[in-house]
């Protein structure tokens, strides 16, 4: 029997307190903060910004899952360059097209080619090689509950982006990247589920859940299969272990990687006061440091900020110890059939640099995950992040491409979209 997610949840968040050290920085969160841009307010973050996207991770049954992750405020990062990081090209031609690695620069620089299916012009071009020599990326992990010797589970990520409320207007274009393939995406109105895609012979694209499929591979490191089991996965339709991520990652199977490319919005901004009538908050609400709000400021969409954080929820007892292993990410059960991106042009924002979300998909089979699994998992983040060509987290220097100071305009968007097309 499968635990529950709270179980799995629970299991991990006691191994990292039981461990202490580095492996207590980590908990289980059920949104992600995957920020291109971060404000600050008098030098001190704020959980605003420019360019900020909420992710949540959820099962086909709408069940609320989880990564395991470093702190969402100060998050940890590392910096890599566009060309040090590698993406599985091939799922943009129609039928049965084979898959070979390309750099994530020259993927967006010939983005108009790869993302032509999706309705991208086949000259646009989406690089900055100023810009791209710095890239933000995350690193992060999940065990995902399921039973039996090749127990599987279908989800999506669902992205939340603040700064556009717009199809035709968007703020990132979003590449999800597994070893099956690259899915052209886009954030913009409302909350936008994230799917694999796959083209038939007349061009349509039809949309996939992803599944996660136990595997026969420990947690933590890159997966070596045998011709054997290379051969069963491709006879299923499933992913292999192919070079996906940073050269540190080696060749998985078990990796979903989102990549957000920032845009040029080119809508003008709407019309609207700064002040209590419309409900928005005094900028110093969204510091750190005030988010409890006391006092008589009008903070009434301060509850956005709140959505920005971890909420325990209530456990319904402890579980056995189940098997884990590496999950085998592949394309699930069709979902439907897309008619393509609301955009055909877009332009690279001229200040905002990539960032890279990758995700490390493990199973648990019949139980909870031991504490030798998550800090084997854990491990595995700890070693890709040393070997970037930085680490640290937001508040460093080091990571001062991805802040600016907040404006009046960028928490006026923010509130906008929160009271127009709040997060479902």
């Amino acid at each position: 029997m499968a635990a529950t997610v709270t179980q799995t949840m629970d299991a991990i968040s006691q191994a990292c307190r039981s461990r202490g050290s580095k492996y207590a920085a980590y908990s289980c969160q059920v949104v992600s903060w995957d920020d291109v841009s971060r404000g600050t307010v008098g030098g001190s973050l704020s959980c605003w910004g420019a360019n900020i996207t909420d992710t949540y991770l959820k099962s086909k049954d709408g069940t609320q899952l989880f990564t395991v992750r470093p702190d969402n405020w100060n998050e940890k990062l590392g910096r890599v360059t566009s060309s040090e990081v590698a993406v599985m090209s091939g799922n943009h031609v129609s039928g049965a097209s084979p898959l070979a690695p390309v750099t994530l620069h020259d993927f967006i620089k010939s983005i108009g080619l790869y993302g032509g299916y999706a309705g991208l012009e086949q000259d646009v071009d989406l690089s900055n090689d100023a810009l791209d020599k710095q890239c933000s990326i995350r690193f992060q992990t999940t065990f995902l509950p399921v039973s039996g010797d090749r127990g599987t589970l279908e989800f999506a990520t669902e992205a939340y982006n603040y700064n556009t409320r717009h199809d035709d207007d968007p703020r990132n274009l979003v590449l999800l990247c597994t070893s099956q393939g690259v899915a052209v995406q886009q954030d913009g109105a409302g909350t936008k589920r994230l799917f694999h895609h796959a083209l038939d012979e007349d061009g349509a694209i039809h949309r996939y859940w992803l599944e996660a499929e136990r595997s026969e591979h420990k947690v933590g490191g890159q997966q070596q299969e045998t011709e054997k089991e290379r051969a069963d996965a491709l006879s299923r339709g499933k992913a292999i272990a192919s070079v996906i991520g940073t050269k540190a990652m080696g060749t998985r199977f078990n990796v979903l990687m989102t990549i957000q490319v920032p845009l040029q919005q080119k809508r003008e901004p709407e019309e609207r006061s700064w002040g209590s009538d419309d409900g928005m908050w005094s900028e110093s609400c969204c510091d750190y440091e005030e988010m409890d709000c006391d006092g008589e400021m009008d903070c009434s969409s301060v509850s956005a900020c709140e959505n920005r954080s971890f909420k325990q929820r209530c456990s319904p007892g402890p579980m056995k110890r189940g098997i884990a292993n590496a999950a085998r990410v592949s394309r699930g059960t069709e979902f439907d059939i897309w008619p393509g991106l609301g955009i055909d042009k877009p332009e690279r924002n001229s200040s905002e640099h990539v960032t890279v979300t990758v995700v490390i998909y493990n199973t648990v089979a019949d139980g909870i995950p031991s504490e030798a699994d998550v800090i084997a998992a854990i491990d595995d983040l700890e070693d890709l992040y040393a070997k970037c060509s930085a680490e640290g987290t937001l508040a460093d220097s080091t990571f001062d491409f991805m802040k600016k100071e907040l404006t009046v305009k960028d928490a006026i968007d923010i509130s906008t979209k929160i009271s127009t097309q709040a997060p479902c």
